[in-house]
């Protein structure tokens, strides 16, 4: 039982939250047990794995894992730690592999976890089982149009149920053609001192930030102040007006949205976005059959943040998918993929890949930009008055707007709905008994526009 009063430290009806979260080492161990050890996390896309004996390494909470495709064509999970004492079996962050071989003692196992092989298994042991010594599996492993999600969890919602409604708005990215989405290259890895909730929620709901925090970047990429346009996203240059018509924030619990709904603005942060627009153009009409109007017209290329509870953000436009690792109550690991829809041309994804690593790839300019806020927000509670201070997420309580998709939604980017669903969602995963109450309960949906 936790010694914490969750309902105390995130107070949903004052919009509170308290500055421990960011900061007790006791928390953060509760959060690798309630949240990373039992909801379903992003372990990669198909597109990384194609053929059998791929593999990649990712992060489930701290634990290290592999994701391979076996020789049987099926994807699997294991803990990357051998059976015999714990050393890692893989090193290498991606590759193709028949076995993995154990450093320390030679122990190997097959691509499917099996133990394959013992050095001296014979002259040293007796009555040797190796069917009880195999790779330590991931409990569940599923995939949703390409994206694979892994859960420690045996029991629970499986992948579908727990993504729910999300699935109307990931739809627009995974299933705008047959041939749906890849994710393009290596992906950049930073490494920063901050509360791995932070950067979730700068980049699920604060749009708050990015015309003011932002304001050096967007004169660099020439997005504001040289001609091409005085606003971005509804915001003036430096935080001089606001227009909030045509945007929107939207909660799903456990997930959120937010969005533009012009069809394009999702290429307003790129210093060369015509041959992105060119090719989403030509592009749209098959979209719009596959998807409908809504979501082929308004939807699609827009600017669109989409946050998977807990660690996953997706952002349209941008073209980018990112994984929060954390590494400790003060530490996280930002792994930021490249991706498009298979279809686009190759230089249109140079294009995207040049943009990702020039605004989030390691030496981003946007993603140095928050990473010095959130190391900010997370150390000042190292002194105790700072830590007796709370937050507030107050922007836009109460404001609606109506909406023919799934959920329930807020006008505006310059909002904070979806950072106020995250913590509510934290704090009822941290209650949570069982998995089961990880979801909120449902509640009457509404009939979705367009399919």
């Amino acid at each position: 039982m936790s010694k914490f009063d969750y309902n105390e430290l995130i107070d949903n009806e004052t919009m509170l939250q308290s500055r421990s979260i960011f900061w007790d080492p006791d928390i953060y161990q509760d959060e690798l047990k309630q949240i990373f050890n039992r909801c379903w996390l992003f372990l990669g896309h198909d597109s990384q794995i194609p053929e059998a004996g791929d593999f990649l390494r990712t992060y489930m909470g701290e634990d290290d894992v592999i994701v391979v495709r076996g020789e049987d064509n099926e994807v699997r999970a294991f803990l990357n730690a051998c059976s015999h004492r714990g050393n890692k079996v893989c090193q290498a962050e991606w590759g193709k592999t028949k076995a993995f071989t154990c450093s320390y003692h030679g122990w190997a196992f097959d691509n499917m976890g099996e133990l394959a092989a013992v050095p001296l298994e014979e002259e040293v042991y007796d009555n040797f089982d190796r069917s009880k010594l195999g790779l330590v599996p991931v409990a569940r492993v599923q995939n949703y149009k390409g994206m694979i999600f892994g859960t420690f969890a045996e029991e629970g919602p499986d992948l579908v149920e727990y993504l729910g409604d999300m699935t109307y708005y990931l739809d627009v990215i995974l299933d705008a053609s047959p041939e749906g989405m890849e994710l393009i290259g290596t992906p950049f890895r930073v490494e920063i001192p901050g509360n791995w909730k932070l950067p979730v929620e700068n980049a699920i709901g604060d749009g708050y930030h990015v015309a003011w925090a932002h304001a050096g970047a967007m004169r660099v990429v020439g997005t504001i102040g040289q001609g091409r346009a005085e606003t971005v996203l509804g915001i003036g240059k430096d935080n001089t007006g606001y227009d909030d018509s045509g945007q929107m924030h939207v909660a799903i619990p456990p997930h959120t949205v937010l969005s533009t709904l012009d069809g394009q603005s999702g290429y307003a942060l790129y210093d060369n976005p015509e041959p992105c627009i060119e090719h989403l153009e030509k592009f749209r009409p098959s979209a719009i059959e596959r998807l409908g109007e809504v979501r082929g017209k308004q939807l699609l290329g827009s600017e669109m943040h989409m946050g998977v509870f807990p660690n996953l953000q997706i952002i349209q436009g941008l073209n980018l998918l990112r994984v929060i690792h954390p590494k400790g109550p003060g530490s996280f690991e930002v792994a930021t993929y490249s991706m498009a829809d298979k279809n686009t041309p190759a230089h249109v994804k140079e294009i995207i890949v040049k943009h990702v690593g020039q605004t989030f790839g390691s030496a981003g300019i946007l993603e140095g930009d928050d990473g010095d806020f959130t190391e900010a927000i997370t150390h000042s509670p190292n002194g105790y008055a700072t830590r007796q201070m709370k937050g507030w997420l107050g922007m836009a309580a109460g404001r609606t707007m109506d909406w023919e998709g799934p959920g329930d939604a807020s006008p505006g980017i310059v909002n904070e709905l979806c950072q106020r669903e995250f913590y509510a969602q934290w704090q009822r995963t941290m209650l949570a008994e069982t998995t089961s109450e990880i979801l909120p309960e449902k509640i009457e949906q509404k009939e979705a526009a367009n399919g």
